[in-house]
């Protein structure tokens, strides 16, 4: 009996996975571990493998195909084995057995092709019935391109406008853009949607302080003469944690008609990847020093980068802190990542004109904090609290240190 290959399901909140591309063609032979195809995610992109020997023996799903999490995308099984039913079903109810796939990092390899198998019910990918809808256009009347059949939007672009639609005619001729259209990555597709649900769900409060950085230059210049490497960012997120444990109620998970404090600090540093926004988090930094958060952060960077974060390198984190300081950024407000409560938005360290003993001025390094949080469980006293205690922290060697 074949074994069912089955779009796995990476993450709690994972509904459905792109084919970025297929490994093997179809045919091939396959041991058990050899890497099959390549599945981008919400977040990353990884690599599924075989869990049995045998042969690819179909393709059910082409790259570039977005499925729904369980549906049998490729079957593997011997050669000569019968496989039937799979060209004449949509897909098989209660797969048995299914393929328990593994995600590893992800490396790049041509696809296979499609099969261009007739299905009883017309198959279509979800962006091709959203341009469908929208068209009018009856998916009865398709043929697919896809693998097996598959209908994909390119097969809806390619019909002509229905007659209705050609026959309303702008009396001013309409200005084309010399630009080519932009097309988000699934990551930013799903970080669009997630941040759009979160700012329009969540009630934001924004609390902005100004902090010296007297003592964030000071200590960054010690350790570099010590030959290590620290950021301006690794001590934030090291005052932040102290900060947290401080004030458990913004360190918390929002759940319906509550939270959930938590008693460690999951900090997750938001980081600008080629496939989009990445958050990883660095888990319980209260209890990390300087040095090991500076080591850990720099890895996940790096490793955002590259596209080679798995999806437990972002899960669990209990506060985010965007940082926009390197762009020279003076202030910004960010959006909540739910479940958190909050998050903090850093901006650039900035020489600033500040009243000192009596009616003296003097030039100080000096940056702009700011909280936003749900107001739902952190109410404007309590953000304003926490910052002067993490404002507190930076400025205090003895906290600091």
């Amino acid at each position: 009996m074949a074994t069912e290959v089955v779009m796995p399901k990476l993450g709690l909140t994972m509904e459905t996975g792109t084919i970025g591309a297929w490994l093997v063609e179809e045919g091939a032979d396959v041991v058990k571990g050899q890497p099959l195809l390549e599945i981008i995610t919400d977040k990353v992109t990884m690599e599924v493998e075989a869990q049995v020997d045998g042969k690819l023996l179909k393709i059910l799903e082409s790259a570039n195909s977005e499925v729904a999490v369980s549906q049998v995308i490729g079957l593997l099984g011997a050669e000569g084995e019968d496989i039937g039913e799979y060209g004449a079903n949509d897909k098989v109810e209660d797969p048995s057995p299914t393929t328990n796939l593994s995600p590893t990092p992800a490396v790049s390899s041509p696809s296979a092709s499609d099969s261009g198998v007739q299905r009883s019910r017309q198959r279509a990918s979800p962006k091709a019935r959203k341009i469908a809808a929208e068209r009018g256009v009856d998916l009865k009347d398709v043929q697919g391109t896809g693998a097996s059949g598959r209908i994909v939007s390119s097969d809806i672009l390619a019909i002509p406008a229905p007659a209705k639609e050609l026959a309303v005619v702008p009396t001013i001729p309409a200005v084309q853009s010399t630009l080519a259209d932009g097309v988000l990555t699934p990551a930013e597709r799903v970080a669009a949607q997630r941040l759009t649900a979160s700012y329009q769900q969540i009630p934001h409060i924004h609390v902005s302080m100004d902090v010296s950085a007297v003592w964030l230059g000071q200590f960054r210049q010690g350790y570099s003469l010590e030959g290590k490497i620290v950021s301006y960012n690794d001590l934030i997120v090291k005052a932040t944690a102290r900060a947290l444990v401080d004030f458990p109620r913004v360190n918390s998970l929002y759940q319906d008609g509550g939270y959930s404090p938590s008693k460690e600090a999951h900090i997750g540093i938001a980081v600008a990847a080629p496939s989009g926004l990445m958050v990883p988090v660095i888990r319980g930094v209260e209890q990390k020093t300087i040095e090991q958060i500076a080591t850990e952060s720099t890895q996940f960077i790096d490793r955002a980068r590259q596209g080679k974060l798995m999806v437990d390198d972002m899960a669990n984190g209990t506060f985010t802190i965007s940082n926009l300081g390197m762009f020279g950024v003076s202030q910004f407000t960010a959006i909540i990542n739910p479940p958190q409560v909050a998050i903090l938005a850093v901006g650039a360290i900035e020489k600033r004109v500040i009243a000192v003993q009596g009616d003296a001025f003097a030039v100080r390094p000096q940056m702009t904090l700011t909280l936003a949080a749900d107001h739902r469980v952190v109410d404007g006293a309590l953000a304003a609290r926490f910052l002067k205690r993490l404002k507190e922290i930076l400025e205090t060697p003895g906290l600091l240190g």
